[in-house]
């Protein structure tokens, strides 16, 4: 499994310092949310993360199936099945904290997340702490996070995509609209870009910005009442 296909599902849209590095240990071994965070609180160092990049292919069967339990958004099943793993790589601590995301566990996912981060400094890792981040409302954290991972991989369509979200969230719908035009061009007009595209133009300029849009991409009308729906939802939730 090629391992951006594991963490292209942040998404749409995450602390604490290594223990010692090389090494891997289960999440198991680390001890509980609770301790963890407490530890965290006082500065203490509470995961061994480990940063390779190499998914060795036994162990790409494993997560080859957990990815097909996200798919089929049975989240509490694959959290179960990445926690049954030694954790080897980069790419099942960004799954673990992923999963941690999908179940509520906000708090714990921002502090896996948060140590990779530390640990590695990807723009993956920066990525997932800035969606977490969203969720939690904390929008003028999430967009710093944004931006850095957009820094570090500017072509990347989920993460201009996330960074939009956070800026539409924010109230800046004309950078939100210029991330989400080019959030979708990069994506081929696929993913959920399309709608938020849409809404950051009309919170921008109205009527006028979807004509203008309309004319500009390939846009149904569907798409464009689902963005509408959208902008209208951010609007509400905002007042």
């Amino acid at each position: 499994m090629q391992e951006n296909k594991v963490v292209a599902k942040y998404f749409g849209v995450v602390f604490a310092a290594a223990l010692a590095s090389g090494c891997s240990v289960s999440p198991k071994e680390t001890g509980n949310a609770a301790s963890g965070q407490a530890d965290a609180a006082l500065g203490a160092s509470v995961y061994t993360i480990n940063c390779s990049e190499v998914v060795q292919p036994e162990e790409s069967v494993e997560l080859d199936g957990i990815d097909g339990l996200m798919d089929d958004h049975q989240y509490y099943a694959a959290l179960a099945r990445i926690e049954a793993m030694s954790l080897d790589t980069q790419t099942h601590w960004l799954m673990w904290a992923q999963l941690l995301g999908h179940v509520g566990q906000l708090d714990y996912s921002e502090e896996v997340f948060g140590s990779i981060v530390n640990s590695c400094g990807s723009s993956r890792a920066y990525h997932g702490l800035g969606v977490v981040l969203v969720k939690q409302q904390k929008l003028q954290a999430a967009r710093e996070m944004l931006e850095s991972a957009k820094a570090m991989a500017p072509a990347d369509a989920s993460i201009r995509n996330d960074f939009g979200y956070a800026l539409i969230k924010s109230g800046e719908y004309g950078r939100a609209a210029f991330e989400l035009r080019t959030a979708y061009e990069l994506a081929h007009g696929r993913g959920t870009a399309t709608h938020n595209m849409v809404a950051a133009y009309y919170l921008n300029g109205g009527q006028a910005a979807l004509d203008e849009l309309r004319n500009d991409v390939q846009v149904s009308e569907k798409q464009l009442r689902a963005g509408v729906e959208l902008a209208i939802r951010i609007l509400g939730d905002a007042s």
